[in-house]
This record gives C-alpha cells, sequence and structure tokens, in this order.
C-alpha cells in the first residue's frame, strides 16, 4: 500500500506571535495614557502648530480633556510631580 498524502494543514493551538502588532499596541497604550495623565501636553503641542480649522477643532477637544482631567484628579500625580520638580529646580510656574 502506497502513503496517501493529504493537502490538509494542522494549525497550531496558538496563533503564532506577531511583534509587530504588541508592539504597536504598546506604543498606542501608553501615548493614551499620557494623554489622560498629562492632558496640557497635548493642548500645548497643539497650541504651537500652525493654525488650521482641523487644528482649533482638536485644540478645542485637548482642552476639554485637560479640564476633565483636572476636575476628576486623574492629573493631580503629575501636577504634584511638576511642583516638586519646579521647587527642587527654583523656578516659578509660567
Amino acid at each position: 500500500m502506497a502513503h496517501e498524502k493529504t493537502s490538509e494543514t494542522i494549525t497550531p493551538a496558538h496563533p503564532p506571535p506577531r511583534p509587530l502588532r504588541t508592539a504597536a499596541i504598546v506604543i498606542y497604550a501608553t501615548l493614551v495614557l499620557l494623554v489622560i495623565a498629562i492632558p496640557q501636553s497635548l493642548a500645548n503641542w497643539l497650541r504651537d502648530m500652525k493654525s488650521s480649522a482641523v487644528q482649533e477643532i482638536l485644540l478645542r477637544g485637548a482642552e476639554g480633556l485637560e479640564d476633565a482631567s483636572r476636575r476628576t484628579g486623574i492629573d493631580a500625580p503629575y501636577r504634584r510631580a511638576r511642583a516638586l520638580f519646579l521647587a527642587f529646580a527654583g523656578k516659578e510656574e509660567n
């Protein structure tokens, strides 16, 4: 009897790792966390951009996020750390 070859492929129990996808998820999650924890950084970055309709819309959204973060206290650790740094450096808030 001859052995018959089948064209079926065996799929592994676990899908192969996707390092690029994992790295992208980590990077974007980190950026989102930074925008939530330090929202004034996004607003400041947008203020420095050339003015356009899109920039104005994004800036309003960033300012709203900054206000919500301040009201809920999410940015409190950042504000405390910044105050300590400014005191240590002998500088004042602008």
